[in-house]
């Protein structure tokens, strides 16, 4: 097996542990069990697990960002279409089973310290995701991007909060109808 894969078994190993029991219940020795690999192979690959739980993150939401980016892909030029096409994607995204919501809540709630690296990295990538949302309210004209995108983060992250405490609550949908009367009216001023 190359470095790249062992690599790569050891991160979707970890992966479904931290999906499936949590970031801070599955400790280092669990992923090396179920990895069966010894200590010191995942340590030369993650020299610390916060480095394996980050790499988890950049992963998750580079895909996420990458899916999103496919799903907006050749879609309609008219304003808004694209911002529209981004709800519809958060909320189908948000409502799948196998989600567990966006790609930095779950390290953000198990790690709560603002100074702790992996709450940081959630931080950042949290605040990517609203660029990319802000980039593109910018490409339709709309007025004030940076508010609108805020606004529709914000009103996906709630939702996303509620469906996994409640699944098939609604919130997702009641989520994207609010984000399309937002930007309806940004692109009406």
């Amino acid at each position: 097996m190359t470095l790249v894969d062992m690599r790569t078994k050891i991160l979707n190993v970890a992966s479904n542990l931290f999906e499936s029991r949590g970031i801070n219940a599955s400790g280092v020795d669990t992923i090396i069990a179920e990895a069966g690999v010894a200590k010191a192979t995942l340590y030369k690959h993650f020299p610390s697990k916060d480095l394996l739980v980050i790499a988890f993150l950049k992963r998750n939401a580079d895909n996420f960002i990458e899916w999103l980016t496919l799903g907006l892909k050749d879609k309609s030029t008219e304003p808004g279409d694209k911002l529209i096409q981004l709800c519809s994607l958060l909320e189908k995204h948000i409502v799948t089973q196998r989600s567990k919501g966006l790609p930095f809540h779950l390290a953000s709630v198990e790690f709560p310290d603002p100074s702790h690296p992996v709450h940081q990295f959630s931080v950042r990538l949290s605040k990517e995701l609203q660029a990319y949302i802000v980039d593109l309210a910018k490409e339709t004209g709309t007025v004030e991007p940076e508010s609108l995108g805020q606004q529709i983060i914000m009103l996906f992250e709630g939702a996303s909060l509620v469906e996994r405490l409640s699944p098939g609550s609604g919130a997702t949908s009641r989520a994207k109808q609010a984000a399309i009367l937002l930007i309806r009216s940004s692109l009406n001023h």
